[in-house]
């Protein structure tokens, strides 16, 4: 397990951690959340130990291999597949040696490294990293494409879908949505829920927490505090948690004002002088409970909006995209009303910015023709909206320049409806938080009154609190909006109806995320059925027509598999059988007998999940042996 005890660390002057204690067993699935700033990726660089710590220890299992998300892809040339499986450091570094002593003809040294491939599931891994690379969205034709060859998103999924390859027995995520459709963050989920590791996720996607964690970990006030369950289950626990130290408070504070109105009372009597003495006393020993309150976060709300035309943007026969020759989206004829509220789904790739862009005006029309109603008002917030803010301007400076007639206390004002106050109004935007800079840039948006919103990605930095406050806005707005986004909380808040951008055209999707996530595992699971090509099977005699050496190897790969399972199966089961010891001769008349019944209790119930799970992949492989010896004829 990962046992932290008494951790300090700071970044420069601020300190994030004080004596924090944390206990992180095997195989659980944690959720770290708090505010933005709250210290929450520097966390995870004390974990890899990139941050020194100040006091205290972090204790992770030496034998554990850890993955975690780089920011930066330097293999440009690399294809994308080789990119990926270079995430099983232990795999790639046998890889790499076999290609040289293949090359030298070292043939004792060729046999002792195809051992080592087969230990390490090396024939069969360039078929479970594919599966990966197509999960996060990737085609079977961009696999043997160069990494140089996608663009900044797409090689952020390849950083992603490394880690998820590594086979490491600690992954620490931190907010891996972001550069993700609804698409690609629904087979995560599932994917994280089954794997056979421990996960470590930082992330603002509240339906993503509610759907992959076992536990969750609040940072807040410079303290690990862990709470069994999801997302919910925490927001839940923890208002309750903050209503029982409000009411401890508040009697608390009642006595101490009684005990204070005796003092004050007979402080100055000799008679009395002693029982104020004592009252004193007793104040002193009262301790108010530190309070559960979450920092508080900016409001970002927006003005009444322009009188609405009626419609708003008229697209008719319309084809959208960057060739002539290839349009991305045709035939396209829809209109937008005031009152609208279009959520847009659809895998990246499909078109939807390009649809976003297209109804803006930023993107002209291949064919077709767009009109837009008189008194039109746009707020476009672009996927990369942020990186258009001048870095060396302060926030009072992207207002004036919007509005040239309005004074600098009006455009303070404005700005301190988005929590930009005092001194921050005149600091370059160069020193935000991503958070600041996508506040700023919805401020600025605000300031227009659009009566129709376009948002592609609106929330990337933003934390929990934020969004809600942005969703709650969003609820209130009285124009149009059309939003992209993979936060499904924020969808199902504030849009009314879903289109689907897919193989080229737009239609209206009748469901809520629910039945889209049905579609799409029935989509794949289609996808997965062999296409019929009008000859039948082979069957298990028609080996002729087979590569029987692969077939031999793999079968040794198998037993070998099942070798190594039947030993850890034994271990298990005597792990279970220990802790059921355990329990059964503990004496439960002694002071520590609590907290060694929950440890042995929490060992067997590991150890019988454990069994569980390595009789099932046991039974799966025999079966697998089974088949490929009727193949051979064995």
């Amino acid at each position: 397990m990962i046992q932290i005890t008494g951790l300090s660390i700071a970044r420069g002057s601020k300190s994030i951690l004080n004596q924090a204690n944390l206990t992180i067993f095997p195989k659980e699935k944690v959720g770290l959340i708090g505010h933005n700033g709250a210290g929450k990726s520097s966390f995870f660089s004390s974990l890899l130990g990139e941050l020194p710590v100040d006091a205290g220890s972090i204790d992770i299992p030496p034998a554990w291999s850890v993955a975690w998300i780089d920011q930066e892809v330097t293999a440009n040339d690399t294809p994308v597949i080789d990119f990926a499986l270079e995430g099983d450091r232990a795999l790639h570094s046998v890889r790499q040696q076999l290609r040289h002593a293949e090359t030298s003809g070292d043939s004792s040294q060729i046999a002792h490294l195809y051992e080592q491939l087969d230990n390490l599931d090396g024939y069969t891994a360039e078929s479970r990293v594919a599966t990966i690379l197509h999960g996060l969205g990737f085609k079977p034709d961009d696999l043997q494409r160069k990494v140089g060859e996608f663009s900044g998103g797409w090689k952020m999924r390849l950083n992603l879908a490394k880690v998820l390859g590594s086979r490491a027995e600690l992954i620490l995520l931190d907010e891996p949505t972001n550069h993700l459709d609804i698409e690609a963050v629904l087979w995560l989920a599932q994917w994280i829920r089954q794997v056979d590791c421990t996960v470590l996720v930082i992330s603002h996607d509240r339906e993503f927490l509610d759907e992959i964690c076992t536990h969750t970990v609040h940072l807040h006030g410079q303290q690990l505090v862990k709470y069994t369950g999801n997302y919910s289950t925490f927001e839940r626990t923890f208002a309750e948690r903050a209503e029982q130290v409000d009411q401890a408070n508040r009697k608390a504070s009642a006595e101490i004002e009684r005990l204070q109105r005796f003092v004050d009372r007979f402080k100055a009597k000799a008679t009395k002088a002693k029982q104020a003495q004592s009252r004193v006393k007793r104040i002193e020993k009262i301790k108010l409970i530190e309070t559960f309150q979450v920092q508080a976060h900016a409001e970002i709300p927006f003005l009444e909006p322009h009188k609405s035309p009626d419609p708003l943007v008229v697209l008719t026969r319309a084809a959208c995209g960057y060739n002539v020759d290839k349009p991305i989206i045709s035939g396209l004829n829809l209109e937008i009303r005031p009152g609208d509220r279009i959520g847009l789904l659809g895998s990246n790739g499909n078109g939807k910015t390009t649809l976003v862009k297209s109804l803006v005006g930023d993107l002209g029309l291949l064919a077709g023709e767009r009109v837009e109603g008189k008194g039109l008002v746009v707020g476009y917030f672009a996927q990369d909206q942020i990186e258009s803010l001048d870095m060396a301007a302060t926030p009072l400076q992207h207002l004036a320049r919007v509005d040239r007639q309005a004074t600098e206390q009006q455009l303070r004002d404005f700005l301190a409806r988005f929590d930009f106050r005092d001194d921050k109004v005149r600091q370059t935007v160069n020193n935000f938080s991503g958070g600041e800079k996508s506040r700023l840039a919805l401020a600025l948006l605000a300031y227009l009154r659009p009566n129709l919103l376009l948002l592609d990605e609106p929330t990337n930095h933003l934390d929990m609190a934020t969004r809600q406050a942005l969703a709650n806005s969003l609820i209130e707005f009285e124009g149009a909006l059309v939003m992209v986004s993979h936060d499904r909380h924020l969808l199902e808040s504030i849009t009314d109806t879903y289109w689907r951008v897919h193989a080229g055209k737009v239609a209206p999707f009748d469901g809520d995320l629910e039945d889209y996530a049905d579609l799409l595992r029935k989509e794949s699971n289609q996808e997965d059925k062999p296409k019929s090509t009008g000859q039948s099977a082979p069957s298990a005699q028609s080996t002729t027509q087979i590569d029987r050496q692969a077939l031999h190897q793999r079968l040794k790969t198998l037993r070998n598999q099942i070798k190594k399972i039947e030993k850890q199966l034994d271990e298990r089961i005597a792990q279970y059988k220990s802790a059921e010891t355990g329990l059964n001769d503990l004496d439960y008349s002694s002071a520590e007998s609590s907290s060694l019944a929950a440890k042995y209790s929490r060992d067997r119930d590991l150890a019988q999940q454990q069994v569980d799970e390595h009789e099932s992949a046991l039974l799966e492989l025999m079966l697998e042996v089974e088949t490929l010896e009727a193949s051979l004829g064995l």
